[in-house]
């Protein structure tokens, strides 16, 4: 009778461990470095971002009828950038010094935030993972109050779709590239504008060219790098 209680309590205690395990790995952690690329029409320069990210992979898969080892899951993103405007994309400023007239473009550097929910689709190709992800969340920019005279910051919603492939380097740390497309909505260039309190230039209209046609709905680009963390693993 003892033996048979010492072997039904290894039997259980092994599989409450393989159970934590395997619900262990149902999460993986990334942590993203890369570049965004700002449509035109924002007025903001390109620059590097990082962000992190969390996936909680669903037990509930339907692709799994059709592909084999396929995954599915939720998660959230988010990552932040310190962009430039592109100060040639708003009206000149004008000083005047006696017989000179000095035209400048004002550019100011803001706080870029982008959070949101994001669904994951992986299927397998080899030892490598091809996935997919489509998301919402919002965009938050703080603009520098220096340069316009005010502490001023918007929050507006956005759409987020793209793709990498995944390399699994061990069974709990994998290397990522992947590139994601975010669509804001409700923007308004405007907001941008740092000019506000100088003289704008109303003399000389052809000094720049026309600046880039604005967008209410703007898509920019995302590439990176993400390392991925799967707690549990070994």
């Amino acid at each position: 009778m003892r033996r048979h209680i010492a072997l039904v309590g290894a039997v259980l205690l092994g599989a409450s461990s393989l159970q934590a395990q395997t619900q262990a790995k149902m999460f993986d952690l990334g942590v993203l470095f890369g570049q965004q690329v700002f449509d035109k029409a924002t007025a903001l320069e390109s620059t590097p971002f990082v962000g992190l990210s969390a996936t909680y992979q669903l037990p509930w898969n339907p692709l799994k009828l059709a592909i084999k080892q396929s995954t599915f899951g939720v998660g959230l993103a988010v990552d932040v950038s310190r962009p430039v405007t592109d100060g040639e994309q708003f009206p000149l400023v004008a000083f005047d010094f006696g017989d000179t007239t000095f035209l400048y473009a004002v550019a100011q550097r803001i706080t870029l935030v982008q959070a949101g929910l994001q669904a994951v689709v992986g299927v397998p190709v080899g030892k490598a993972r091809v996935y997919g992800l489509v998301g919402t969340g919002v965009y938050s920019m703080f603009t520098d109050p220096r340069a316009v005279g005010r502490n001023y910051n918007v929050t507006k919603p956005m759409a987020t779709f793209g793709g990498g492939i995944n390399y699994p380097i061990t069974s709990s740390i994998g290397l990522s590239a992947q590139a994601r497309m975010a669509t804001y909505t409700q923007f308004e260039r405007s907001a941008l504008d740092a000019t506000v309190g100088y003289i704008q230039d109303q003399r000389i209209r052809d000094a720049l060219p026309p600046p880039h046609p604005a967008s209410a709905t703007p898509t920019n680009l995302q590439f990176s790098l993400v390392f991925q963390y799967i707690p549990g693993g070994k």
